[in-house]
């Protein structure tokens, strides 16, 4: 005798019951799947955004700790809360026949944050200290270069007095400053602000004492 063979599966039933527990199963997984890829992105934003806020404030750092001018003046040439314009030397020798001496370039750097963007543009003096001061420069500024971005603060800059910097805690000059001639520090404070919606905030600052220039 033929033995029947025997054939197993779904009925209508089941499917029609099974396929809406599988699309909602499926539904969850594509909301965390895209869950997870904005807060990858939202991390990888906020990881640039950190690096550049950062890096623009050791340059602003560096520039400002080591403003110069070479004739006693004071190195700040504009102070507002956006923006700051100050002279400080070239980080290159300069090479006088063949050998490395004790000079350099005057180099005039403007920084400024405008419609959330810290950007920044400088000129090189055409002489040399000790020969100068008085100090030539080429008649323009260059080109505007972007150092960061998303910043979401308006108090980007403040400037204290030897008595401003000794106090606790230190009190800003009050804008607008005429006469930069007392600012012996910068403040800079960097608040960096992420997208999308639910956006991250975090804040970079630091105040720095100008070199004598004594």
């Amino acid at each position: 005798m033929r033995r029947l063979r025997q054939e197993s599966g779904f009925t209508i039933t089941e499917l029609l019951v099974a396929m809406p527990v599988l699309l909602v199963m499926l539904a969850g997984l594509t909301t965390a799947f895209v869950q997870l890829n904005r807060s990858n992105d939202r991390t990888q934003e906020q990881t640039v955004l950190q690096s550049e806020a950062r890096a623009a404030l050791a340059t602003l750092e560096t520039d400002i700790r080591q403003a110069f001018v070479g004739d006693g003046s004071n190195p700040i040439v504009t102070a507002t809360a956006t923006s700051v314009t100050l002279e400080t030397p070239d980080r290159y020798p300069t090479v006088v026949t063949g050998s490395i001496v004790n000079s350099f370039h005057l180099r005039k750097i403007t920084y400024s944050v405008t419609a959330k963007t810290l950007q920044t543009q400088s000129m090189t003096s055409t002489n040399t200290f000790p020969t100068a001061p008085p100090w030539t420069w080429p008649g323009s500024m260059g080109a505007w270069k972007r150092m960061a971005g998303q910043i979401t603060n308006t108090d980007i800059f403040s400037y204290y007095t030897d008595q401003g910097v000794q106090a606790s805690p230190p009190t800003a000059l009050s804008f607008p400053i005429s006469d930069t001639t007392g600012i012996t520090a910068v403040g800079v404070k960097l608040t960096i602000t992420t997208g999308g919606p639910n956006p991250q905030s975090f804040t970079t600052q630091e105040t720095i004492a100008l070199r004598s220039n004594a």
